[in-house]
């Protein structure tokens, strides 16, 4: 117990910039600690949970009339069009469960009633046509294209879910930006 108070003594002795330039310290050591950790949480969970159950051939394929909204709509924005059919994916596998979540969460992207009012232009959130914009415009005012995995975590605050959807993504753009170019099982599409 001793050791306590001779620490407080000595950080009293310290100047206030004393205790500025401990703090600078502190904090330039844990960062780099903080971001390792959740770097790894990423990294590791789309390896568990990323394709998934680990069977790519089991991810849901993407509709061509969908892949072509959100190939124009990446196309527009920055946003790959894999990370927007994996969210679609996620969410309501592409437009078949569109059921409000328990949360209130609603349409082909699950937004909030409030998200919609902001990103949704007043369209239809049942539509993917109109959906599949909002959600670009939703990622890029949480920073992507620059900063995806954090972009993902604004749309839906869980790391498992960013794991997810980074999965996913991975798994809709194995073969690079093209679509064409991507696995027929994948897209569901015959060569």
């Amino acid at each position: 117990m001793a050791a306590v108070p001779v620490v407080l003594v000595a950080l009293n002795a310290l100047p206030r910039d004393g205790l500025k330039a401990v703090a600078a310290v502190i904090a330039l050591l844990v960062a780099p600690v903080v971001v390792v950790v959740v770097v790894a949480a990423v990294w590791i969970g789309s390896l568990l949970l990323g394709f998934g159950r680990g069977d790519v051939s089991k991810l849901a394929p993407v509709p061509p009339a969908h892949l072509a909204v959100m190939r124009e709509v990446g196309a527009e924005s920055g946003i790959p069009w894999s990370l927007l059919a994996a969210i679609a994916s996620v969410e309501t596998g592409f437009g078949a469960d569109m059921s409000t979540s328990w949360a209130g969460a609603l349409g082909y992207g699950q937004f909030m009633p409030p998200s919609w009012e902001a990103f949704g232009q007043g369209g239809d959130p049942y539509s993917y046509r109109d959906m599949i914009p909002a959600m670009a415009r939703y990622l890029l005012a949480a920073g992507a294209p620059a900063d995806i995995p954090n972009a993902v975590y604004a749309y839906n605050h869980s790391w498992e879910y960013v794991a997810l959807v980074l999965g996913r993504m991975a798994a809709y753009g194995t073969h690079g930006p093209d679509p064409a170019a991507v696995a027929p099982t994948v897209l569901g599409t015959t060569p």
